[in-house]
């Protein structure tokens, strides 16, 4: 397809990063927004969402049990997928044998078979499927990567990766029901194989309840602050830690030790604003929330997506680099559980 022509969308799913999604598809000016798809307890949303952004008379609701007349619209040309982990396997194939091409929310599905079955019917269909790993597509993370590959700092040696976030709600944790290292930490394993360019050989993980919200982890079988380490056939070492519940605002840190030298991404403040005084040195709070952080982010990679469908870019989530995020992720977990070294 190489058409500038607006392309019909259907988008599944109004939460949190729904109306993020919602907004940029908005502001795009390449999408046609079709549908709205939710349950029935969000109908009431999503008719105001239609209203604040003035899509009345263009817009359509629907809930996901009815959504088969959604994907049979001739008109929907992409299915934009926000809906909690456990429902993307089945909205995907049927979004994708109905033909649409599909850019679908982090984790892809629950399990490696599931995404790899996905996979296999957007290749037959000829479909782009699309898994939206927005750190790929931060502006600090991509001239990283840009800066490493051009080689700014010789071989690649060392890598840490430090994320910490404020915590999720009870309902969140009882929708998705994928816990820490395939809801949280994929961004992070799917970004240092993505840079490292390639599959770990190893790796191994520890954790810990030890926040004062521990009962709502215990109650899903969960921890709120993992450390891992990955280690690479090429000699790369890699060291993550996700925490949740940190209370500190919202902290993501990367920094890249080569041969020749180091680079580190920095936290982003509310503002660069710096109060000196003769006895103290004082700069801004963190940004609050993963939207804040990387609100630039999510409308590159939606433009990304239409780029790709219209034939203008090759697709930089790839099939194999989403695979080898779940078998790290799932390697991770299984470390996590026995204590032991896992190989891949």
């Amino acid at each position: 397809m190489t058409s500038n022509k607006p392309l019909g969308a259907a988008l599944f799913g109004v939460g949190r990063i729904g109306q993020v999604h919602l907004k940029n598809m908005v502001d795009s000016g390449r999408l046609i927004i079709r549908w709205l798809v939710d349950i029935p307890a969000q109908h009431g949303l999503m008719a105001e969402l239609i209203k604040r952004h003035r899509l009345t008379g263009e817009t359509q609701i629907s809930d996901i049990e009815s959504s088969q007349k959604v994907l049979s619209d001739p008109r929907v040309d992409v299915v934009i997928i926000c809906t909690p982990t456990p429902t993307h396997y089945d909205i995907i194939k049927r979004a994708l044998a109905a033909g649409k091409h599909v850019m679908c929310e982090k984790p892809l599905t629950l399990t490696i078979s599931d995404t790899k079955d996905c996979y296999e019917l957007a290749r037959k269909q000829k479909k782009t499927l699309f898994c939206a790993y927005n750190r790929r597509f931060d502006k600090q993370f991509h001239t990283l990567y840009q800066r490493y590959k051009r080689g700014d700092i010789g071989n690649l040696r060392v890598v840490k990766f430090t994320s910490r976030e404020g915590g999720q709600s009870k309902q969140y944790l009882q929708n998705n029901k994928s816990r820490i290292f395939l809801d949280m930490a994929i961004h992070d394993i799917d970004y240092i194989c993505w840079l490292v360019g390639e599959r770990p050989s190893s790796v191994c993980a520890f954790g810990s309840i030890s926040s004062y919200n521990a009962e709502l982890y215990q109650t899903f079988d969960d921890v709120d602050c993992v450390t891992a380490i990955l280690n690479f056939p090429n000699g790369v070492m890699a060291q993550m830690e996700d925490t949740r519940e940190a209370n500190i605002g919202y902290e993501q840190k990367v920094e890249v030790l080569g041969t020749k030298g180091l680079i580190q991404t920095q936290n982003m403040k509310t503002s660069e604003l710096c109060t000196i005084t003769q006895n103290s040195c004082q700069s801004e709070a963190l940004l609050g929330t993963f939207f804040d952080r990387y609100k630039d982010s999510f409308p590159t990679e939606l433009n990304h997506f239409v780029d790709v469908i219209e034939g203008k870019e090759e697709i930089l989530v790839s099939a194999e680099s989403c695979i080898i995020a779940m078998e790290v992720s799932e390697a991770l977990s299984e470390s996590l559980k026995t204590g032991n070294i896992v190989k891949l």
